[in-house]
């Protein structure tokens, strides 16, 4: 199973934030920004039979049809472009017993998780980013972060709240819940048609 992560792509740079300007210093590369594009190339080689997207592709796609007007980019513009591009069936949704049952019929999902906010350390991101979900077993989330490192689970306020079998990382309903309960679309489900 293809796993990428956006830590290994400082040197592939990625425009985003177009309707503000541009990138803020410091975050205009795939390893600062490209979480969503991580999570697109990996959902799309596991949901097709024969396709690929490289990260410099993806890039490419994002900034073409404007997944990149904002801050990282867009999984309500780019989700439709890839699900036409690559015959894929895409929707949206707020309730995870609805992804529960998404991939439990084989589908994958990509999460936009929130970061550290009041009472609440983020477990994924300090700000905002994209994971994919894989497969729910009854108990836990398997998930592919693309920001994986050897130390981001031990940081204070994490610890304990995940388990990692590289590059997997497992956690409960209730923590992605948790994770994802600030944004106004949280889950968004790409299928084979």
């Amino acid at each position: 199973m293809l796993y990428i992560n956006q830590l290994e792509y400082p040197h592939i740079p990625y425009n985003h934030n177009m309707a503000n300007g541009g990138p803020p210093e410091g975050r205009n590369s795939v390893k600062t920004s490209g979480c969503g594009l991580c999570c697109a190339s990996m959902l799309v080689d596991q949901l097709t039979a024969d396709k690929t997207l490289s990260i410099v592709d993806c890039v490419r796609l994002s900034e073409e049809n404007g997944a990149n007007m904002g801050l990282g980019t867009s999984m309500k513009v780019l989700g439709p472009v890839l699900a036409d591009k690559f015959d894929l069936n895409f929707s949206t949704t707020n309730d995870v017993d609805e992804v529960i049952t998404h991939l439990q019929n084989g589908g994958r999902v990509a999460a936009l998780v929130g970061g550290d906010r009041e009472g609440y350390v983020g477990l994924f991101t300090v700000r905002t980013h994209y994971i994919l979900l894989i497969a729910f077993d009854g108990k836990e989330f398997c998930i592919l972060d693309p920001s994986l490192s050897d130390t981001k689970f031990d940081e204070e306020g994490r610890q304990g709240r995940v388990r990692v079998d590289h590059p997997f990382v497992y956690t409960s309903k209730e923590e992605i819940m948790l994770a994802t309960q600030t944004q106004d679309t949280r889950y968004y489900l790409f299928s084979r048609k």
